[in-house]
């Protein structure tokens, strides 16, 4: 899946701690390695809640004295929340070494103030579903990277990846004694690392709708105990929205024009045979492009999955075409506004013949970050409504998004470097 020495590189040397058989007294009565006649014996009980409980050097019996010290945080219970798939996980310790398996919740870790308790995370949010690299691999946005400090003094990337999007390294996992892990709400693998990994594992994610951000945001809160941080997110995240939508929502439906969204991009033209997704895939469902003010044409489509045959594209005569751009590289790669704007078949289109087809922010990145979705929503309100949104200035607001949920300013100056549509309708 990948090189061991990639794994192991972050790994924190963790000293064992062997547990000796203690008096009941001492533990609160509600502490699931006592086995209910007073004493506490770890090999009659479940071996991997006992060692989440107590088999780490971060919290030695040594050196508070006493096993309750595990519950102290929360007025002597356990704490429990509810994550995305209705699982309640509960967590008898508090949360100082973290695992995400997808950029989004990663994003939120950091967004929450919590980065330096991060031990592992999964390819993609090293390799620039976080912050962005070019064609060539190499890192842009350099003063953000360098800003992204993790334990040791490390970058992001120096992580170890303990999983990739089709495979996860669950021993790499337990030898890393995580108080928590993220798991993406689509893998539905909750159950299953908390048996194979021995600790707490909470499904969450974000969506393309913004009450699903909140949501995301809560949980993560709650779980890190970083509510105030979290209500603070939201709000900001809320008022981003609440500007926008104060002035699209004053508009006539007949004022809204009707928009055809192409998230994957137009690189394989109209269709990709093996990826099942190009020019010809849609969402029936991207808030950011309804608050906007944009009418999405596909709206009725049903299905996870929407590809349309170019002919639906022709009947359904958008006003505009949103394709994304998904290259971070100067040179650029094949541009699908270039695709739409040459295509024979598609000129008939009233957003081809009146030169309304538009570049956009690629909404994904193993995941639907957040981030893009704020940027995408007040770049396609400029783009289909100038006159009402002359005054709002993309940069200005792109940089504060990113310093909102990285805590890091000038990202979106960098970005627009690199991705120069970004700079066309400021």
């Amino acid at each position: 899946m990948m090189s061991r020495s990639k794994l192991l590189a972050g790994i924190l040397m963790v000293t064992c701690l062997i547990v000796s058989v203690m008096n009941a007294a001492a533990l609160p009565s509600n502490l699931p390695c006592d086995n209910g006649d007073g004493i506490l014996i770890e090999d009659e009980v479940s071996g991997a809640v006992c060692d989440y409980m107590l088999d780490d050097s971060s919290y030695s019996l040594d050196d508070v004295g006493d096993a309750s010290y595990i519950l102290t945080f929360w007025n002597g219970s356990p704490k429990s929340v509810t994550d995305s798939h209705d699982r309640e996980v509960t967590f008898y310790r508090p949360v100082e070494r973290i695992i995400t398996t997808n950029p989004d919740n990663s994003r939120m870790v950091i967004a929450l103030g919590n980065l330096d308790k991060m031990v592992s995370t999964d390819e993609c949010t090293c390799s620039g579903c976080i912050l962005p690299r070019d064609g060539n691999d190499e890192k842009i946005a350099k003063n953000a990277w360098e800003s992204l400090q993790i334990y040791g003094g490390g970058q992001l990337d120096d992580l170890p990846e303990t999983n990739t999007r089709k495979e996860i390294d669950y021993e790499t996992m337990a030898i890393l004694k995580p108080d928590v892990v993220f798991d993406a709400t689509w893998y539905n693998r909750g159950d299953l690392i908390e048996e194979k990994v021995g600790c707490p594992c909470v499904d969450a994610g974000a969506g393309f709708t913004f009450a699903e951000s909140y949501e995301h945001i809560s949980l993560m809160g709650n779980v890190l105990d970083r509510q105030e941080k979290a209500v603070g997110l939201e709000a900001y995240v809320r008022s981003k929205v609440d500007m926008i939508e104060s002035v699209t929502s004053q508009l006539e439906d007949s004022e809204k024009p009707t928009v055809y969204f192409a998230p994957r991009g137009a690189k394989k033209g109209f269709y990709d045979s093996v990826e099942g997704r190009d020019f010809t895939r849609t969402e029936a469902v991207y808030e950011p492009l309804d608050i906007a003010g944009g009418t999405n044409v596909a709206r009725d489509c049903t299905g996870e999955n929407v590809n349309v045959p170019p002919e639906q594209i022709v009947a359904w005569e958008p006003d505009y075409i949103f394709v994304s751009w998904s290259s971070t590289s100067a040179l650029g790669e094949p541009n699908g506004v270039d695709f739409v704007m040459e295509t024979a078949e598609l000129s008939e289109i009233p957003a081809v013949s009146n030169n309304n087809v538009y570049s956009c922010i690629y909404p994904y990145c193993r995941g639907r970050p957040l981030d893009r979705s704020l940027l995408n929503m007040m770049y396609m309100a400029k783009c289909l409504h100038p006159e009402e949104f002359r005054d709002l200035d993309l940069e200005a607001e792109g940089n504060e998004v990113y310093r909102q949920i990285l805590g890091i300013d000038g990202v979106y100056t960098e970005m627009a470097e690199y991705q120069p549509f970004l700079k066309e309708v400021n």
